[in-house]
């Protein structure tokens, strides 16, 4: 299993309702086919060095890079500017272990 964190950075101009509404849907919809099996979006406070975090798994390492170098990919990035005005920090892992 691999943990793909996306983080927004603090002082973004970030719209909840359309990442919700929109992006995320669009990320399910792009990337389930490449192994994602479910993600979580988090909204730090004001002190927090990020204001956003989202979290995706998928089943592989392997598969997060397919997903990355799909034509989908494009897609998705390209729908950052829709909702913030600052680029994410993307951060991916191999899981060695979870409860």
């Amino acid at each position: 299993m691999a943990t793909v964190t996306v983080l927004y950075p603090k002082g973004a101009k970030f719209d909840m309702d359309y990442y919700m509404a929109k992006h995320m849907p669009l990320v399910q919809e792009k990337w389930t086919q490449y192994g994602l099996t479910s993600w979580k979006v988090v909204n730090f406070g004001p002190e927090a060095e990020y204001c956003v975090q989202a979290t995706l798994e998928f089943a592989s390492m392997d598969d997060f890079k397919k997903a990355g170098a799909s034509s989908e990919a494009g897609e998705v990035m390209g729908d950052v500017k829709n909702f913030c005005d600052k680029d994410p920090l993307l951060v991916a892992g191999t899981v060695q272990g979870t409860s």
